[in-house]
């Protein structure tokens, strides 16, 4: 035989075990990859989860808060009324005081 007939048989002895062992290297790479891979989906899942939780909370606060807000204002206004009184009230005085002033020094 010469050492081209027997190149086929020397290559096909020699790269088809190491080519095997690569292949079976490559596949195990690839399930740890797959485990890895299905740890990051349930990961995901549940980001998602306590991204949901922490939106429906973060709405009932806004919403609270702008309850809180509307209230206040009502008071706010309700306060401000009751203080324009208040201050109507003593310039109808000081408008009494001020006549009462005038009739005792014409008098």
């Amino acid at each position: 035989m010469s050492v081209v007939e027997e190149m086929p048989q020397v290559l096909q002895d020699f790269l088809a075990p190491e080519l095997r062992e690569i292949r079976g290297r490559l596949d195990a790479v690839d399930k740890r990859f797959d485990a890895v891979d299905k740890r990051f989906d349930t990961l995901d899942k549940r980001f998602d989860i306590v991204q949901g939780a922490s939106d429906m909370r973060y709405q009932s606060l806004v919403q609270r808060l702008d309850a809180i807000e509307n209230a206040n204002g009502v008071r706010y206004q309700a306060v401000i009324q009751r203080l324009e009184q208040i201050q109507q009230s003593f310039a109808f005085d000081k408008r009494i005081s001020d006549v009462e002033a005038e009739k005792t020094r014409s008098a």
